[in-house]
């Protein structure tokens, strides 16, 4: 799992960048491929660097892995390229390779724009980025040079990643961390906004070869399971402690496709727990990246059953939880602790 200090610690050693239209089914389009590498001094690295460390460490990022039997051969591309050095000639090649593989990829409705691959290190490790850049029809795209030393002319990316008129679509960090093929820490982003994870998994997972870490049943299982227990351990007012069992509640039977712990942080728990619960999560191996939900192993711990009398009073008790109420012909005894009363 990429950490927040792989992300400090990133540094970019090449970039390229090639435009990739869509494939709209009555005209013949195709790949604006680079010859060259773009050059890029510390500023520019920056620029990069900042968008890489914004989305990639944002609530919407989550990590994967590579897919058992992948649609592209994205995946077969950066295990080879990041087993050892390569020069600038052989980074060129891998990039329009990779650059060919979205391409296939696009249909008359995908978005076109700029794929950006860049080669990178986090201390020893190697590793590579891929970025989308979606653009506004009229944009400016600038490549220069001639055949065979065509190259993007990196002074209209301030323009073109930093303003309204192109927004980073979608993202890709893949760091490897030993010599098998599966030794990878990897993430991704999609900055397109709600559904992220389904939009994900229909297209740019698809390109990339892969799938999520974990599955959402048991990404959903887990953060249940931690927040229940950080509730029950480390929230000692029954009152506070009643509002956060509301707010999981509430979270886990929206409408929302997607969970995301950062975001649900920042929302629902007051200052003085956040920081304890993001450490809690830590050490229980829960992830602030945000995934897809699936209730389907906590379902039945999520059902409450209403319990109503002759004169009106109702009392709503969890399924799982059914032994603290008992039901006698002429009385319901609650064998609970009382923590707050709502006027209504």
């Amino acid at each position: 799992m990429l950490t927040g200090d792989d992300l400090a610690k990133l540094k970019i050693k090449r970039a390229i960048f090639h435009d990739v239209p869509n494939r709209p089914k009555i005209i013949e389009t195709k790949v604006v491929l680079a010859d060259l590498e773009t050059k890029i001094d510390a500023s520019k690295a920056k620029i990069l660097y900042d968008r890489i460390t914004q989305v990639l460490g944002s609530k919407q990022a989550y990590s994967m892995q590579f897919s058992a039997a992948p649609a592209t051969k994205v995946p077969d591309e950066v295990r080879a390229f990041t087993r050892n050095e390569h020069t600038s000639e052989q980074f060129v090649a891998m990039s329009r390779e990779l650059a060919q593989y979205l391409f296939a990829q696009h249909t008359g409705a995908t978005s076109p724009g700029l794929l950006c691959v860049m080669e990178v290190t986090v201390g020893p490790k190697r590793g590579l980025v891929l970025l989308k850049l979606e653009r506004q029809a009229g944009a400016e795209i600038k490549f220069t040079g001639e055949e065979g030393e065509r190259v993007f002319d990196f002074d209209v990316l301030e323009n073109l990643i930093l303003t309204d008129k192109t927004r980073l679509f979608k993202s890709a960090l893949f760091l490897r961390t030993g010599p098998g093929d599966d030794d990878f820490d990897s993430g991704g982003c999609d900055s397109q906004g709600p559904g992220t994870s389904e939009d994900v998994a229909r297209f740019w997972l698809t390109y990339l070869g892969c799938k999520l870490a974990e599955e959402p049943r048991i990404s959903t299982r887990k953060w249940f399971d931690a927040s229940l227990a950080f509730a029950n351990e480390q929230i000692g007012d029954a009152v506070a402690k009643n509002t956060f069992y509301e707010h999981i509640h509430s979270e886990l039977k929206s409408n929302r496709k997607n969970v995301s712990p950062g975001q649900f942080i920042e929302d629902c728990l007051p200052a003085n727990l956040r920081a304890p619960y993001k450490q809690f999560l830590k050490e229980h191996n829960v992830s602030l990246h945000a995934f897809s939900k699936d209730i389907s192993e906590i379902k039945t711990r999520l059902r409450r059953k209403a319990l109503h009398t002759s004169h009106g009073i109702s009392v709503t008790v969890p399924e799982d939880e059914e032994r603290l109420v008992k039901v006698n012909a002429e009385q319901i005894v609650v064998h609970d602790q009382l923590v707050s009363i709502d006027h209504k």
